[in-house]
Order: structure tokens, then sequence, then C-alpha cells
């Protein structure tokens, strides 16, 4: 199913989470950091469809195949090139915190990936917690809205309220006490997160919020600028093990920049304009939003390139380019570079990919 002003928000959300890794200014960051990953879980969960309720296997299924399998593969590919890089020194000892595996760990960690979702390799997709949490937590979303709808008989959209609250009473309980659910990696709080935001999604769309919201401009506005408050007073982000007040003040700046960037999506798709600056915009975010896993996948690892370059501009110890994600070290305008560099070689990679027979099984297929 596609959604234009939805793939204008991951496209939005995708370049925020680039932009975010690569050591741009503080204030920029705590920006993003307070609803640029809940953005991804709402999105998703404004596609779920009741139906899959009575086909679970079905929905199971896609996920497997959407999030689960690429998980898996790219997780065992980067792990069997793990001691590749650290002999290139792209990973070493010094500034990366990383060694060599012998193969009794690449074994391990090879059965912590496929069994658990866990021990993937930090440096380069750090950012697979997200993969994991939106595979778990969809899946328990769809579960739960099953069980409740059978015991209650509930309305759609009470039944998705009903699963929030759930969720955020869970994520209270283990953010006070410092509980972790076990065989979770990180110990499972992101997935409760996942779960809550998901609903969000589902909510979102079913209860005609979007459709009831009106003063667009102000809504857009107003929103933009008490997320910027926000950040700025209490900055957050999905932690995985946050204490209760870093995880209170998830919610509202999260949902806020939903519906902050939402409303430009939506805005921005309904534009009626010819200007060739605006056209090449929408596509390119519509392309980017469609395409996010391999950036998701390869954004890390492409900003190596830069590194490189820095390290070669000023000087600097080559054993560097293990800083992860990015040499912070005057960063003032670097940052722009990276975030340049981390979205377009992805897509030119997979491109790559899929054009060459050989490297066909790297190909991303959204």
């Amino acid at each position: 199913m596609k959604n234009n002003t939805i793939s204008i928000c991951k496209g939005i959300g995708i370049i925020l989470m680039v932009i975010g890794h690569s050591a741009c200014p503080a204030f920029m960051g705590r920006f993003i950091y307070s609803f640029h990953m809940p953005l991804f879980f709402i999105a998703s969960g404004y596609f779920f469809s009741t139906k899959y309720t009575d086909d679970k296997f079905l929905f199971i299924k896609k996920r497997f195949k959407g999030l689960y399998l690429p998980f898996v593969k790219w997780s065992l590919i980067f792990l069997f090139l793990h001691n590749i890089f650290f002999k290139a020194n792209i990973l070493n000892a010094r500034f990366g915190r990383s060694e060599l595996f012998s193969f009794e760990d690449i074994l391990k960690k090879a059965f912590n990936i496929i069994t658990s979702m866990g021990d993937y390799e930090q440096t380069f997709l750090g950012t697979f917690w997200f993969l994991r949490a939106l595979f778990i937590s969809s899946i328990l979303f769809c579960l739960l809205f099953y069980l409740i709808k059978k015991l209650f008989n509930l309305r759609n959209t009470n039944t998705a309220l009903l699963i929030c609250l759930i969720a955020f009473i869970s994520g209270f309980i283990m953010s006070l006490w410092r509980i972790k659910l076990p065989y979770i990696p990180q110990g499972g709080i992101r997935e409760i997160y996942g779960i809550f935001y998901f609903g969000v999604g589902f909510i979102f769309r079913n209860s005609r919020i979007n459709e009831n919201l009106k003063y667009d401009n102000a809504i857009l506005i107003s929103s933009f600028f008490l997320v910027c408050i926000i950040s700025y007073i209490n900055p957050t982000s999905l932690a995985s093990n946050p204490k209760l007040k870093l995880y209170l003040g998830t919610f509202i700046p999260a949902i806020l920049g939903w519906v902050m960037t939402y409303k430009f999506s939506s805005w921005f798709d309904c534009r009626k304009s010819n200007n060739i600056a605006y056209l090449t915009i929408k596509k390119s975010l519509l392309y980017l939003g469609n395409n996010t896993m391999p950036i998701i996948v390869l954004s890390i690892l492409s900003y190596k390139i830069v590194s490189y370059i820095k390290i070669a501009y000023y000087g600097l110890d080559p054993l560097l380019i293990g800083c992860h994600p990015v040499i912070s070290w005057r960063n003032n305008i670097f940052w722009i570079f990276y975030s340049i560099i981390g979205l377009t070689v992805p897509l030119l990679l997979n491109y790559l990919f899929s054009r060459t027979r050989f490297l066909r099984f790297l190909s991303f297929k959204q």
C-alpha cells in the first residue's frame, strides 16, 4: 500500500536519522532525537489493517520477510566481514573499542543473531535495534488486538487505545523499577515503545484525527516550536534503559513531532505546482521514504568515506577511522558531508546491487 504523505514522512525521518548520527550541532541533535524514531513506528502502525487479526500468520509472514530476514542477512554479512574490517583498521581497538573475533565468537554471535536478533555489529548496524523492536512490537500489537477484540469486542480505535495504555503502564513499571525483560536484547523497553507508537499510528488513521485537525498552519508551526522548546528543556530519545523522567518525557515531543511531520508532508504532497525544484524535492523525498532499508543498513559504513577525507585533510591519525559513527573533532561543517554521503551512497550501492547479477542477493526490495 502506497501513500505519498506517509512516504514523505518516512523520507524526512530517514534524513533526520542520518543527520542525527553525523555529529550535527547539539541543538539539532536534541530536536531530531525527540521524535525521529517514534515517527517510523507511527508510520508503520498507520498501515496496520484489522484484516490481519483474522489472518495473523499472514501478518507474521510479512513481518518475517520484511524485517527479520534483512536483519539476519545483514547482521551475518557484517559479522563475517568484522575481522576483515579490523585488519584494515576500519575497526580498531584504539578508537573503535573493537577486537578480533575468534571462530567461536563468530559462531556464538551468529546463533544470537538468528535466535534473538541480538549481538549484531554495533559499530555499523547501531540502528538495527529498530528492526528488532518493530518486528516484535508489531507482532505483539497484532496478537493483543486479536485477543482484546475477542474478549471485549471493543471498537477498533478503543482496542488500540487499550493496547497503548497497557504498553505505557508496562514501560512505566519497567523504567520505575529498572526491569529488563528476559530473552530480549537491551531489555525490551524499546519494544514497549514500539507497541505504543504503533498503536498511535493506527489510531491516527482510523479515528480520522488527521482529517479533523483544523488550522493546519497553526498546528504545524506550534508543533514545531513546542518540539524545539521541549527538546531544549528536556532532551529525550528512545534509550534502551531509560530512567522514569526520560521515559515520561518521551511521549509528548514524539507525538507532536509526528503531527508536525505529517502535516508538513500532507501540505507538501498536495501542493499544485510545476516548479522544477519542488517536483525534484518531492520525488527525492518519496524515493527516500520508499527506500529506507539500504540507508538504515549502509549509512554508517558510508560515513567512513568522509572520515577518510577528513583524516587526509587534517593529517590525523589513520586509526581515527574507527571512531563511531563519525570523527566528531572539528565537525562544524563535516556533518553536512557525512549526511549527504550517508543518504546517497547506500542508494547508489543498492542500485549497483540490483543491476549486477552476482550482487543481486544484496539488493533491498521494499
